[in-house]
């Protein structure tokens, strides 16, 4: 089935119901809260200019008929300005008829005040330009000449009613010619045709620019849309949707070129039944409209029920298709399809609509090969973890097979060994138990990256992980002459996440600051944060060093002073805990003095509604 065209969304202020108020709409709202304010204006300048034409200037006005239409002016300006004050802000249809009412006041006042001023000889008329120029740029094109047209007829009607007695005729300026019929045709066809002029002039600029508007609008969305996600299809669906909106056609479409299989396929549609769709030939030899745009330059198909590269011409006749503009995308290693919009009966594409639709392809070029080299880099990732986990397993069986033999020659099982023969033996036991932990890091860090997509999550008593670590570790601790303390939150506290992920995180936390603290102890915290667990891991350490703290998280870095230290380690153990605190949306956190302990914080999100049994 054919898609439909959503609401414009061009740029502008966001309404109430979600819809985005486009720029036309904003200057017509901003405009009638100007217009009410220079309507006080006008309307004290009228009783002003009454007074003195009266007063001062001694002409043959009626002062008080005009010094009333002046205070009928402020009357209904102050009514239109409550009003205004109360449209709902998401209503434009109350704007625009708010709009048309204030211009049919204003020219009921200015018709009144023309009759009241000399009527076809009245200065007064020349305003009425005023309002048709505001009415061709705020209202709708279809309603702007209706404006126009009625601004001569009041002065008609006007000049009529004088004629033929009905109304007095206020003669300011030497002898009255209101009944010369030359005199009045020559001033209405001038006053018309000014009219028109104007307001065809105002509409050909309102249009222009309302049509810049739009595609300003189009071009922002597409950069917006080519760089705001990495999933290729979200953002090919929103260029050819942003397209067809721009250009107001009936649809748009990307059909991307395969050049081992030699064939061109729809990659994104908007507008076009699925039918249509299934119908177009996919071979490349057969896409004669395709190769035409690849070969370089904006084709323009100004009837596609005639034209010889159509494929089927009745078909497009079926679809309702008329015209097409086709540009070609272009990247950097050579041709990678085309960009086409669709015109129905009676559309025809210009060279602005060509302009903009080869910016739009632009950023179709860049989303497609941003989305191309993610996918490499995500391949390369996988590739690299799926090296490291097949090395490093393949490594862990003859390192284990190592140990035992030192660990068995060491403590004497196969024969007493001279002193210097054991001293030899330790030290290479201890390489091997080192090379042992560098092993199980990486196993740790590449099956990590692997998995993280993978992972299932359920709900975990994170308490329960801290209390299981720290007391598997108490051994080790001890053995350093160290205390190893926990301070958990009685209430429990859930984290939707793996459980051996969280036995990882929180083991290689504690395991570090046992291993780099020399007396003292360890103090493992867990309290609510709000909506978050916080997890502190304190020693009285070794510390970082200021320099080092920045270097933390990259993989095999290791302080100088933790280097110094007779302790083995990789430089793996707070890579690891980045990764996995990134996984599940946490944060992580360093605080230390040389020389005077660590503190490491990790927050996670607490897993929403009540545990399951």
């Amino acid at each position: 089935m054919p898609h439909t065209l959503s609401a414009d969304r061009d740029l502008g202020t966001v309404e109430g119901d979600g819809r985005r108020r486009t720029l036309a709409e904003q200057e017509l709202v901003n405009s009638l809260g100007w217009l009410v304010a220079m309507r006080w204006v006008a309307g004290a300048a009228v009783v002003a200019a009454a007074v003195a034409a009266a007063d001062l200037l001694s002409l043959p006005v009626p002062e008080a008929p005009l010094v009333g239409v002046g205070i009928f002016i402020l009357a209904y300006n102050a009514a239109l300005r409550w009003w205004l004050g109360r449209i709902p802000p998401d209503s434009m249809a109350t704007y625009a008829l708010f709009a048309r009412v204030q211009i049919g006041l204003d020219w009921l006042g200015m018709t009144v005040l023309t009759a009241l001023s000399g009527g076809i000889e009245s200065p007064i008329i020349i305003f009425f330009l005023f309002h048709i120029s505001i009415a061709a740029l705020l209202l709708p094109h279809t309603r702007a000449y209706l404006q126009v047209a009625l601004a001569p007829a009041l002065v008609a009607m006007v000049t009529l009613l004088e004629y033929v007695g009905i109304t007095p005729h206020v003669a300011l300026f030497g002898a009255p010619r209101y009944r010369d019929p030359v005199y009045i045709a020559s001033v209405l066809s001038f006053f018309t045709a000014a009219c028109f002029m104007l307001a065809y002039f105002c509409v050909a600029i309102s249009v222009r620019l309302r049509r810049r508007e739009k595609e300003v609008g189009g071009l922002y969305e597409s950069v917006r849309d080519s760089t705001s996600s990495l999933d290729l299809q979200t953002v090919l669906n929103r260029l050819v949707e942003s397209a067809t909106r721009v250009l107001d056609c009936k649809g748009a479409a990307i059909r991307l070129l395969d050049p081992v299989r030699k064939q061109v396929a729809f990659a994104a549609t908007y507008g076009l039944s699925d039918e249509y769709l299934s119908r177009v030939p996919q071979e490349f030899t057969s896409a004669r409209l395709d190769q035409a745009t690849l070969a370089g330059e904006p084709l323009f198909v100004k009837d596609a029920t005639e034209d010889p590269r159509i494929w089927n011409q009745n078909r497009v006749r079926e679809e309702g298709i008329e015209s097409m503009l086709s540009v070609p995308l272009s990247g950097k290693s050579g041709p990678l399809g085309v960009l086409r919009a669709y015109g129905a009966e009676g559309h025809r594409f210009t060279e602005e609509d060509a302009a903009f639709l080869e910016l739009v392809a632009a950023h179709g070029v860049v989303a497609i090969e941003n989305a191309q080299a993610y996918r490499m880099l995500e391949e390369m990732d996988r590739e690299k973890s799926r090296f490291v986990r097949t090395a490093t397993h393949e490594l862990r069986s003859p390192i284990n097979v190592t140990e035992s033999l030192l660990t068995a020659l060491a403590k004497g099982y196969a024969g007493q060994l001279p002193p210097e023969h054991v001293e030899v033996v330790e030290r290479a036991l201890k390489r091997v138990q080192a090379l042992k932990s560098l092993v199980n890091d990486l196993l740790d860090l590449a099956a990590g990256k692997a998995l993280a997509k993978s992972t299932e999550r359920r709900r975990v008593a994170l308490g329960s992980v801290v209390d299981e670590v720290c007391e598997r570790l108490q051994t080790r601790a001890a053995g350093k002459g160290l205390t190893l303390s926990t301070d958990i939150a009685p209430t429990p506290l859930h984290v939707m996440a793996d459980p051996g992920d969280l036995d990882r995180l929180v083991t290689n936390l504690v395991s570090n600051a046992v291993k780099y603290t020399v007396k003292g102890g360890v103090t493992v915290t867990l309290a609510a944060d709000g909506a978050s667990a916080r997890l502190a891991v304190a020693d009285t350490g070794i510390g970082i060093p200021a320099e080092s703290l920045p270097n933390l998280f990259q993989e095999f870095y290791r302080a100088r002073n933790a280097r110094a230290l007779d302790e083995a380690g990789t430089g793996l153990g707070l890579t690891i805990v980045r990764d996995l605190v990134d996984r599940y949306g946490g944060r992580i956190g360093v605080e230390s003095r040389e020389g005077e302990g660590t503190t490491v914080t990790v927050t996670l999100p607490v897993a929403p509604g009540p545990p399951t049994s």
